[in-house]
């Protein structure tokens, strides 16, 4: 299920022995970790145990214990743990407990996307980045509190610069509320207030690539190189090019890549700009400018320039 869904599954439904929370936003995580806890009546101290196990046993012990004064006692599980530990007590687990295993999945721009291995019988919540639309709500809960207003448009442009990740989007929107209280908060502060996220200035990279705006994309990677982003422009360049070429030669491949339907929706506007020769080009170019500040040839501005200059010409 996802995320949004979990808190009326929680406070309407039987709960599942095993709820497997995945994903690449740490705030999200958190919070889901929150709805499942909320089964843990007092005393939390006990019904409530939230901890790295150093053993199988010591995980074993605490799933087969019973809850004090609640129905439900939940026992959440940090790091790495023990599968066979795990798929026994699956196999005939304790009606009294419900178990939350917590991972963890960095975004892994090489990759098309990171599975998720849930043990059987566990229900995973998919914890990644929220879309837009469920952000919105959130930021304005911020603002209200300071008498500030925000246009859905100047959030919008808040998740981009801050890569989608609840995290940053509670910190900043926090700090612009606070800055413009009883007053409105527009896409300039926001501009002026937070750093653009990575992800985001890539995405403003790709896009003058596309546009054959060189003079803007040199711009861009001049920001990076001052910020040391210039390794992760490589990794998130190839990433995004190697998506925009899969929606344009296989768009319903796209469905396969753990993608959202707007980001599906972004890819294929992209690739439709573009000749399918120029994409094919443009990765051979990123390969080649790669493999040259890898081996020595040039430095990683260098390559990174090379790369801009010739891709934003490229026929």
């Amino acid at each position: 299920m996802e995320f949004v869904e979990l808190k009326k599954h929680i406070r309407s439904a039987k709960p599942f022995p095993c709820y497997y929370c995945y994903g690449d936003d740490d705030f999200v995580l958190s919070r889901a970790v929150a709805i499942v806890g909320e089964l843990a009546k007092e005393p939390k101290i006990f019904n409530l145990v939230d901890k790295t196990f150093d053993t199988p046993q010591s995980l074993a012990d605490e799933l087969s214990q019973l809850p004090v004064m609640s129905e439900y006692r939940v026992v959440v599980v940090r790091g790495k743990y023990d599968v066979g530990t795990v798929d026994a007590y699956l196999k005939n687990p304790n009606p009294f407990v419900v178990l939350v295993i917590v991972n963890y999945m960095p975004h892994d721009s090489w990759a098309y996307s990171t599975a998720a291995s849930p043990p059987s019988g566990a229900a995973a919540v998919c914890c990644n980045r929220l879309d837009v639309k469920y952000v919105i709500p959130f930021v304005r809960k911020h603002t209200e509190s300071t008498q500030s207003n925000i246009s859905d448009d100047t959030v919008r442009l808040l998740y981009d610069r801050c890569g989608g990740y609840m995290t940053r989007i509670n910190a900043e929107s926090q700090k612009l509320a606070l800055l413009r209280a009883g007053k409105e908060i527009t896409e300039q502060d926001v501009g002026e207030q937070v750093k653009a996220d990575t992800e985001f200035v890539v995405f403003d990279l790709c896009k003058s690539i596309i546009d054959g705006n060189p003079s803007r994309a040199l711009e861009i990677a001049d920001g990076m190189a001052k910020n040391n982003d210039v390794v992760a422009a490589f990794t998130m360049l190839y990433n995004r090019f190697k998506r925009i070429f899969v929606a344009a030669v296989d768009p319903d491949g796209l469905n396969a890549l753990g993608l959202k339907p707007s980001q599906i929706g972004m890819l294929k506007a992209e690739s439709a700009r573009i000749p399918k020769v120029k994409l094919k080009k443009i990765l051979d170019m990123l390969a080649e400018a790669d493999f040259a500040y890898k081996t020595g040839a040039m430095s990683q501005q260098d390559a990174l320039t090379s790369f801009i200059a010739r891709a934003a010409y490229a026929g």
